[in-house]
């Protein structure tokens, strides 16, 4: 797999190509998936973060489930101190890659997603302390867009996201390097507004003025789910 911005992510096994389109495109969908999920459980046994190597995709993912699993557990003895470490050791990391120099246009571009998700995390830190949460049941934390993998099941690299009681696998369709937005209180309300419809069977449609990104608020959900997302105008 080859993105716009030049990462590859090879295969783990090839694919033949014959005249059955659709019998080859379904074993390249299927060997994707499992491509990412394997580079995914590679990643969370890792130690260090390697972003020369690793996909960007499957770099945030992981950073999102090590975030989740670290909040909850200071959550659970507490909040309080526990966050304020918390928030110390991401801080901590936001210098790391501020300062970390490279000549290498695609590991910029990763360091770019990363930086806006380690800023969001730090946001939702805050959030916390300002409620005095001090349990992962608290609200302030439910409302937030999670990721869950658990520990019998990291060897497979399945992925969960939740939100509030909203609850979907990660769909691992490879996304390249896509731009991230920007995370707003209104993104919040946007993702928790699309994601507990479609728990419930239903769609949505953000409504508003032009160019206040709605759009991009349903793509960056998509991404957020490893799911395509096609916008037509019509």
């Amino acid at each position: 797999m080859c993105s716009l911005d030049g990462e590859l992510v090879p295969l783990t096994a090839p694919v033949t190509v014959s005249d059955q389109v659709e019998t080859w495109l379904s074993a390249l969908s299927d060997l994707m998936r499992s491509t990412l999920a394997d580079e995914l459980a590679t990643t969370l046994r890792a130690r260090e973060t390697d972003l020369q190597k690793m996909p960007q995709q499957v770099l945030l993912v992981s950073e999102m489930i090590t975030f989740t699993h670290d909040c909850e557990a200071a959550l659970s003895g507490g909040g309080g101190p526990l966050l304020q470490k918390l928030r110390a050791g991401l801080l901590e990391r936001l210098q790391e890659y501020t300062q970390l120099e490279t000549d290498s246009a695609l590991v910029q571009t990763k360091l770019k997603a990363m930086l806006l998700d380690l800023i969001h995390n730090m946001d939702v830190v805050d959030q916390l302390l300002a409620a005095r949460a001090a349990s992962p049941l608290e609200w302030h934390w439910r409302k937030q867009l999670r990721y869950y993998a658990p520990e019998q099941a990291r060897g497979s690299g399945a992925c969960t996201l939740t939100q509030v009681d909203a609850s979907f696998d990660y769909t691992f369709e490879y996304q390249g390097n896509a731009p991230k937005l920007v995370h707003t209180p209104l993104t919040d309300k946007c993702y928790i507004t699309l994601t507990q419809a479609m728990y419930m069977g239903y769609g949505g449609n953000p409504y508003g003025p032009a160019g206040t990104g709605k759009t991009e608020s349903v793509k960056a959900l998509g991404q957020a789910f490893g799911r395509q997302v096609l916008v037509f105008n019509c």
